[in-house]
């Protein structure tokens, strides 16, 4: 082939390439700029019925309704929220995959478990925290205490016998439970469910003593006198239960507040992060979201992505020591 021709082919493949570049652009960018364009998976990490579920049911509708687009949630529970959280991870990074990021997935568990597939920083876009909650310390009325100082006293003359539930190992009430074996010295003894209701079941019927759940789902049954309510495990009262002491008043310095943010797969284009904080703020800011909230004892603690990505560095040291100072392990 000639010289000449040789360069016109060349440079023709050149411009083609620079064609197709600028094509591919342009899809991408339009792609993004027209999302959401189709359903979005919202990956719960616990079963139907528990807190973190009716807070994502609450969010999904909203935010369907704000984006014009359904939210589908998928509740993938197992192994402390890890098999939830490892799905997201390994999702394409196109904002149709989203989860919340929870002070169990993404504070507890890296310490908590020995294998844990992926970085709870580095795997994930951190786009807007969300709500916290405190937990309410209730026991089984038969169990012949009234108060966390007879609860203390009653478990250190019976070493082991107590029990506490919660949905995993990892999620926030088996933490308050292992938080107070430290701060009160006692020894009390954890039994997870993969399906909690079925641990509440146990708990109304005696088989198990006592759990650390979230107030929204234990404060009902305590009404209706399944329960016996000893404590809220943050330092102030629960706007919902407000007869209901901290135990920090008994146990200086306990306070344990899980906590619920938005999330995705890491390397998401920032214009759909943008579109989703913006989205989120929009929901939380929504009436009717915070009578919702409100009434299920949740604090809405609004957050931009950065400053919700901090905060999960934060809390993932903060709970690593405390994981490695009680001894926990993932049952």
């Amino acid at each position: 082939m000639a010289e000449a021709s040789k360069k016109r082919l060349t440079g023709a493949f050149k411009l083609a390439a620079v064609a197709i570049s600028g094509a591919l652009s342009f899809t991408a960018a339009q792609a993004q700029s027209n999302y959401p364009n189709k359903p979005i998976k919202f990956v719960v990490p616990y079963s139907a019925g528990t807190t973190t579920d009716v807070i994502a049911r609450v969010y999904a509708d909203k935010l369907g309704k704000v984006l014009g687009q359904n939210v589908i949630v998928d509740n993938k529970a197992g192994a402390g929220g890890n098999i939830s959280a490892e799905s997201v991870a390994r999702s394409a990074p196109d904002g149709y995959t989203l989860t919340f990021s929870t002070s169990a997935t993404h504070a507890t568990n890296p310490a908590l478990y020995k294998n844990v597939s992926f970085d709870p920083i580095k795997d994930f876009t951190h786009i807007a925290m969300m709500v916290s909650a405190p937990n309410m310390l209730a026991i089984n009325p038969k169990i012949p205490v009234n108060n966390m100082a007879e609860l203390i006293a009653y478990a250190k003359k019976n070493p082991g016998k107590l029990t506490y539930i919660s949905a995993g190992s990892g999620t926030s009430p088996h933490m308050a439970g292992e938080l107070l074996k430290t701060m009160a010295g006692i020894d009390i003894q954890h039994v997870p469910y993969k399906n909690i209701n079925q641990g509440f079941t146990d708990l109304f019927a005696g088989t198990v003593s006592m759990t650390f759940y979230h107030v929204p789902v234990i404060y009902p049954h305590v009404k209706e006198g399944r329960l016996k309510a000893l404590g809220v495990a943050t330092s102030e009262r629960s706007p919902i239960a407000p007869e209901v002491p901290p135990i920090s008043d008994t146990v200086k310095g306990y306070d344990l507040r899980p906590w619920w943010g938005l999330a995705g797969p890491a390397g998401m284009p920032k214009d759909v992060v943008d579109k989703l904080y913006a989205a989120t703020t929009q929901v939380l800011a929504d009436p009717e979201v915070q009578e919702r909230f409100k009434n299920l004892g949740l604090i809405i603690t609004p957050m931009t992505p950065q400053q919700f990505n901090d905060f999960t560095v934060t809390e993932l040291a903060k709970w690593s020591k405390i994981v490695k100072d009680s001894g926990a392990t993932a049952n």
